[in-house]
C-alpha cells in the first residue's frame, strides 16, 4: 500500500504531466491554425508574393495560383482579394511605378539628379520585372497603360515645372522624347545583365543635363 505522501506525489506528477500535454496539444492547435491576419495584412501578404514572384520569373508563369503558392494561403485568396490575374499585376505595377516617380520626380535640392537615377537603377535592380511591364502596358492591359502613360505625363510635368493642359505640343514632344530615350538605355541595361550600373548612371545624368532646361 503506498503511503499518503507518495500518492499524493504520485497525484501531483499526474497532474502536472497532464498539463504539459494541455500545452502541447495548444501549441500543436496554434501551429496548425495560425493567428488569422486582417484583410488589410492579408492583402498586403498577397500582393508583396506576386511582387516577389515577379521579381523571381518576371510574366512568366504569373498566376493567381502562383501567387497563392508563394504567399502559402489557400488558392481561392489571391481571386476573392484581387479579383483576376490582371487586376493583381495592376496592382503591383501601381506600387512600382509609385516608387519610380517618387525617385525620379524628388525636388532637385533633396535629391541630385544623379542620386535619383542611381536610387531609380537600384529600385530595378529589386524589381526588373517592373520596367519590362513599364514597356508592354499596351499590350498587357489598358489600365497598365494608363497607369504608364501617366507616369510618363508626371515625368514631363517635372521637366517643365507645368501641368500636362499647359504644355505646348513641342513640349509635350520633346519631353516624351527624353523619357523614351531614358527607357532606351535602361532596356538595354536590363538586357545585359544590370552591369556598369555607375557608367549607366552617369550616362542618364550626362543627358539629362544635356537635354535641356529639363528639371528631372
Amino acid at each position: 500500500m503506498l503511503h499518503a505522501s507518495h500518492r499524493g506525489l504520485s497525484g501531483r506528477c499526474v497532474a502536472v504531466g497532464v498539463g504539459v500535454i494541455n500545452l502541447l496539444g495548444i501549441e500543436r492547435m496554434k501551429a496548425q491554425h495560425p493567428k488569422r491576419l486582417s484583410p488589410e495584412a492579408r492583402r498586403a501578404q498577397i500582393l508583396k508574393a506576386a511582387s516577389d514572384l515577379l521579381a523571381e520569373s518576371g510574366l512568366n508563369n504569373f498566376s493567381l495560383e502562383a501567387v497563392a503558392r508563394k504567399a502559402g494561403v489557400a488558392a481561392t485568396l489571391p481571386r476573392y482579394y484581387f479579383g483576376a490575374t490582371d487586376e493583381l499585376l495592376r496592382a503591383a505595377t501601381q506600387d512600382i511605378v509609385e516608387e519610380v516617380e517618387r525617385v525620379l520626380l524628388a525636388p532637385e535640392p533633396d535629391m541630385p539628379i544623379r542620386d535619383r537615377f542611381a536610387r531609380y537603377l537600384a529600385t530595378l535592380k529589386e524589381a526588373p520585372w517592373g520596367h519590362d511591364v513599364w514597356m508592354r502596358a499596351s499590350d498587357l492591359h489598358t489600365d497598365l497603360e494608363n497607369i504608364v502613360q501617366t507616369a510618363r505625363q508626371h515625368m514631363v510635368e517635372g521637366m517643365y515645372g507645368k501641368a500636362w493642359n499647359e504644355l505646348d505640343p513641342l513640349e509635350r514632344y520633346e519631353g516624351c522624347g527624353r523619357i523614351g530615350y531614358i527607357e532606351a538605355v535602361v532596356a538595354h541595361w536590363i538586357e545585359h545583365g544590370m552591369k556598369d550600373t555607375a557608367m549607366v548612371v552617369d550616362i542618364l545624368t550626362r543627358s539629362s543635363r544635356s537635354l535641356s532646361k529639363p528639371k528631372l
